[in-house]
């Protein structure tokens, strides 16, 4: 009899060990949470002033002298509508929290190497966390998605002092493109 009392404590010591070995490891933290973010002005400003985006604010006025030319009036009034506002936009990303998700959507096939390389799970405008855990690590990676950009040593300055302003507040911004 002895000897079964000692199997069923045997037993039992060794189910009281896996039970707590296991709460145990349960306890344990798992890594933080890693979020990458970015400053949204930072990315505007470095496409803006890309060949890309040159290219495009370039070809509207190139196709607005076009259409004068040829008075293609339909056209002329389509153009003085898109020009000034591309121009607000432009300025509602470089100088406040606009958002950029038509730039970034240029580079996405870009973002999951960043992800990888930098550690994180998920990209977002830094502009836009509503709300921030302290368990959750949040990483910059603004200098990363504006290298995509190739910017130039005079725009890389411009980004660096940009960096030491806050946004305008966006609905401080003029609707009017020429102010």
């Amino acid at each position: 009899m002895s000897k079964r009392i000692s199997i069923a404590v045997i037993l039992c010591a060794a189910s009281l060990s896996f039970a707590l070995t296991g709460a145990a490891l349960s306890q344990t933290k798992p890594p933080p949470v890693r979020i990458g973010t970015f400053d949204s002005r930072a990315i505007a400003l470095a496409f803006w002033r890309s060949e890309e985006g040159v290219k495009q604010t370039n070809g509207i006025k190139e196709e607005y002298e076009k259409a004068k030319a040829a008075k293609d009036e339909k056209r002329i009034k389509q153009l003085e509508i898109e020009g000034p506002g591309l121009q607000v936009r432009m300025h509602q990303q470089v100088f406040s929290t606009g958002s950029v998700t038509d730039i970034i959507e240029k580079i996405k096939t870009a973002l999951p190497p960043i992800a990888k390389e930098t550690g994180v799970t998920l990209i977002v405008s830094k502009w836009q966390i509503a709300y921030k855990d302290p368990s959750v690590e949040y990483v910059d990676v603004t200098a990363q998605l504006v290298k995509l950009f190739n910017p130039s040593d005079e725009v890389l300055k411009m980004i660096e002092d940009l960096h030491k302003q806050e946004p305008v507040p966006i609905e401080a911004l003029s609707m009017d493109p020429n102010k």
